[in-house]
């Protein structure tokens, strides 16, 4: 049997916590970054731990949930990696971010970081928003998915200089097609049938999908 699916809560500004609501299952592990709990209480969700130096929120009154790990305000691991971390040594290994993007453009890129860590974790690791779904993917991995005609779609090398991928059902298509993080050529390419698939041949890329539909 698969382990249930850790779902990271951020404080992102701008999430929404009626849509956060919607993108839940039953079994999921919620585990909150910070001002996270409050976007989850919002939500009507029941973290099972948080973790965070409560910057961007007051802390959560005891026994609010299992455990609450208090962290220094002065660290190198962010809140979100923290947790990251902790949940991939019990054993996570699917993740999906939320509250985590549309804020400050240095926390977004932070938590992109993030989706790396896990890539190169072996995890699959996901961040969204409403009508966004961004992954990141490292050497050898690969997503498919039923997709819509029309969703926009575009990869981009992440943390490194360079990535090859392969792309089918696109406007775009090619095998070990190459991407520098100095040309950015991946950009506005669209979805054109149902089953769409995207494959890191070599490097390490990131990638978002624009969809009514998420």
């Amino acid at each position: 049997m698969s382990s249930p699916r850790c779902v990271l809560i951020g404080a992102s500004p701008a999430a929404d916590p009626g849509w956060i609501r919607s993108q839940l299952l039953p079994d999921d592990c919620i585990v909150c970054a910070d001002g996270g709990w409050v976007i989850a209480q919002k939500a009507g969700a029941a973290p099972r731990w948080i973790v965070g130096d409560f910057d961007s929120s007051p802390p959560p009154p005891a026994g609010f949930c299992e455990r609450i790990i208090y962290l220094p305000t002065r660290k190198d691991d962010t809140d979100t990696l923290f947790a990251a971390r902790l949940c991939l040594q019990e054993g996570f290994r699917d993740f999906l971010l939320l509250g985590m993007t549309g804020g400050r453009w240095d926390h977004s890129f932070a938590n992109l970081s993030v989706l790396a860590f896990l890539a190169e974790n072996s995890a699959r690791a996901a961040a969204a928003e409403q009508g966004l779904r961004v992954q990141a993917l490292s050497s050898g991995q690969q997503e498919e998915w039923k997709g819509c005609p029309g969703d926009g779609f575009g990869i981009f090398p992440f943390g490194c200089e360079e990535a090859f991928v392969t792309l089918r059902g696109f406007a775009y298509n090619g095998e070990a097609l190459r991407l520098s993080s100095l040309l950015p050529i991946g950009v506005s390419n669209t979805v054109e049938k149902e089953n769409a698939l995207v494959r890191v041949d070599k490097g390490r890329a990131v990638f978002f999908l624009y969809a009514s539909q998420i």
